[in-house]
């Protein structure tokens, strides 16, 4: 498919040597405002101090060069203070209709990953609890952004980090052991689990230790039991996580990082330093400067930290891009993760990690504070079974995922027009009913692509072809809210297209022409909600 970003590109570059500039680096980008153009160019801004001109009328100039020898381009003009704005001609737009129709799940494809490996590391939940909405937050917007990448040519792995050793797993023993032998607490004791979880995970660690025909010590019990609970509850998250549509490649458990730690450790030796009996990672740039983080402790026990290193250094081995993606409570961690891949001699650029904020669920509002199981708080689970995958999923996306988001259950469950999901899916399946009305319509390349006039016809073209700059964004941004928001925008331009235009009419030619403009408005739509996870019904 024909690229007009390449395209603007190539003439300008091409203006720049008449003009004597060999070197040049400036931005083709999509204005955020229609007005501006389909497209705008920096590079009478870029050029303007080396030849000293004025950056406007440097543009004007370059203007005046490019004539109107381009078919793809209506009209080619300048703006203050500098910019060059180029209007794709409704030729043009009509063609890529045809364009978008032979791509087919392959429209919007990208090769900037091509031959590129890339890690996703997501959800990773605290192993000793059910998967809480404000976790589960980071799953849809993880599994997004594998997605994306894959559209944008990587090959992506989906990681998930299983924390299985540790103090959190010696008290969740100790939770399970205290549920079963209530009496053997002391009265000063408090049980740092509670929940109705508890008492489930303690019958089925139970069950599993008399299977195994085990008389334990106190002790032993509690340390067994934690051990088959973490299993028990990863097990659990795993299928909260295929129920949102998400299956990872990589499971990777922290107790076996554990063992390597000692071999890495000396990758980075020349960053630690002996301090109060423990080993700290102390290295002076400019990360962390003076801030120092323990790896190893005073009683030879190693930190998670330690762990996360090994993690790192498998990861940054075997990828080209590492991406981790954290809730917000994380922040502090970033650093750290970045001077450690310094450390380790890899790019520091190469590692990226996008953080995420909380989730308020509402009904309506009232807001809804915790659940009946996990006692403090609400469960994916619970929002999963309530709401659905895809509205589960479309709804976590859209904000962007650095702000804190309401989650309103009511408007999730709603079948009608405010409720976003419901409304680009209802789209969609309107797409596929009038196709059953249209039997007869064939992807052919003698449609009249050229009597698709109307407003409403060419805006809808002009926005299916924002789909590559979307996905190129969202590699740069790590952020596929766009992606909901775009949904949204070409949902509604079709209903104003449906309700202006008649599509299935006596003039066989201009029939033909809108079964074209649909077929392509639902392969773009198809491909949109499949980045996102979220299905493309052909019923409503």
């Amino acid at each position: 498919m024909e690229n007009p970003k390449e395209k603007i590109y190539s003439i300008l570059r091409k203006v720049a040597l008449e003009i004597g500039v060999n070197e040049v680096n400036f931005l083709v980008e999509k204005p955020k405002d229609a007005l501006h153009g389909d497209f705008s160019a920096n590079i009478a801004m870029a050029l303007a101090k080396s030849l000293k001109k004025n950056p406007l009328e440097l543009a004007q100039d370059i203007v005046e060069k490019l004539g109107n020898a381009n078919s793809e381009f209506a009209k080619i003009e300048s703006a203050a203070p500098g910019f060059i704005n180029f209007y794709l001609s409704q030729k043009y737009l009509q063609a890529q209709v045809q364009s978008i129709i032979e791509a087919g799940d392959n429209y919007a494809s990208l090769t900037l990953g091509k031959g590129k490996k890339a890690s996703v590391e997501f959800v990773s939940a605290n192993p000793t609890g059910p998967l809480h909405i404000g976790n589960a937050r980071g799953g849809p917007l993880g599994d997004s952004i594998a997605n994306v990448l894959a559209k944008a040519g990587y090959e992506v792995t989906r990681e998930y980090l299983h924390n299985d050793v540790g103090g959190q797993v010696e008290k969740l023993g100790e939770a399970i052991y205290y549920t079963l032998h209530p009496d053997q607490k002391s009265e000063n004791y408090e049980v740092q689990y509670q929940g109705e979880y508890i008492k489930e995970l303690a019958k089925d660690a139970e069950e599993e230790m008399q299977d195994k025909d085990q008389d334990l010590a106190v002790e032993q019990f509690m340390e067994e039991a934690g051990k088959i609970a973490v299993g028990l509850m990863l097990s659990e998250i795993l299928k909260d996580c295929e129920d949102m549509g998400i299956k990872f490649n990589v499971i990777r458990k922290e107790s076996d990082l554990r063992r390597e730690v000692p071999q890495v450790l000396e990758k980075v030796k020349q960053s630690l330093k002996e301090k109060d009996g423990a080993t700290w990672f102390a290295p002076q740039d400019e990360f962390l400067k003076d801030r120092e983080t323990v790896v190893k402790k005073s009683d030879g026990g190693f930190t998670y930290f330690a762990s996360d290193i090994v993690y790192h250094a498998e990861k940054m081995a075997r990828n080209d891009l590492v991406i981790d993606v954290f809730g917000s409570n994380h922040y502090g961690h970033v650093p750290r993760l970045k001077a450690v891949v310094k450390a380790l001699g890899f790019n520091p650029n190469t590692l990226r990690v996008t953080l995420y904020q909380w989730v308020r669920l509402k009904r309506g509002e009232e807001v809804v504070k915790m659940s009946k199981r996990a006692g403090n708080f609400v469960t994916a689970r619970e929002v999963l079974d309530e709401v659905g995958k895809d509205a589960f999923r479309f709804f976590l996306l859209t904000p962007r995922s650095q702000t804190h988001m309401d989650f309103d259950l009511e408007l999730a469950k709603k079948k009608a027009s405010d409720n976003p999901v419901f409304y680009v899916q209802y789209a969609y399946s309107r797409i596929c009913s009038i196709f059953k009305k249209a039997p007869e319509f064939k992807i052919q390349n003698e449609a009249d692509l050229s009597l698709l006039k109307a407003s409403e016809e060419t805006e809808l073209i002009r926005h299916l072809l924002k789909l590559p700059y979307l996905i190129e964004e969202s590699v740069k941004t790590l952020e596929v809210n766009p992606l909901t928001t775009y949904c949204l925008e070409i949902a509604n331009l079709f209903h104003r297209f449906y309700e202006t235009q008649t599509v299935i009419s006596k003039d066989e030619k201009l029939t033909q022409a809108r079964l074209a403009l649909l077929k392509a408005t639902q392969i773009t739509l198809k491909n949109t909600l499949s980045l996102l996870g979220v299905s493309a019904p052909e019923h409503m």
